[in-house]
């Protein structure tokens, strides 16, 4: 996965125990929603492992320090959504991924701008990314 090759799309279905009082997606789980997209591009860039073998440190992980979500649409059970994630810019320590989360229809249903760091889970401290993790950014 490169910079010119950076959108990733993870497909989800809503499960009853997502909904609340009003029938719909609870909005706490559209976060968890965008958690299982971020996972699968994680998984899919190597992005901590690059990290990880640049630094020569096993225990790097990502921590989540801003999140913003516009809730466009709502969504039910038993749709099945498409969360898609894309690596936006990079700075010093800090990284934002766009996310939306699309309905089978194509229609947005959220849009996210979330913003993370690699943690030393040894220090508990932010560092930065290593150099071919931020090629993964279009801006960086």
């Amino acid at each position: 996965m490169t910079s010119t090759d950076t959108l990733h799309s993870h497909e989800l279905v809503v499960a009853d125990a997502h909904l609340d009082e009003l029938g719909h997606v609870n909005n706490a789980r559209y976060l968890e929603y965008l958690e299982e997209g971020r996972m699968a591009w994680y998984d899919a860039s190597g992005m901590v492992r690059k990290t990880c073998e640049e630094r020569a440190v096993k225990s790097l992980n990502t921590v989540v320090v801003n999140v913003n979500i516009d809730f466009v649409q709502e969504c039910m059970a038993g749709e099945t959504l498409k969360v898609t994630t894309h690596p936006a810019r990079a700075g010093g320590k800090s990284y934002v991924l766009e996310q939306s989360i699309y309905k089978a229809d194509g229609e947005l249903a959220a849009r996210a701008s979330v913003t993370s760091v690699v943690m030393d889970l040894t220090s508990r401290r932010a560092v930065p990314m290593a150099k071919s993790a931020r090629g993964l950014f279009a801006e960086h």
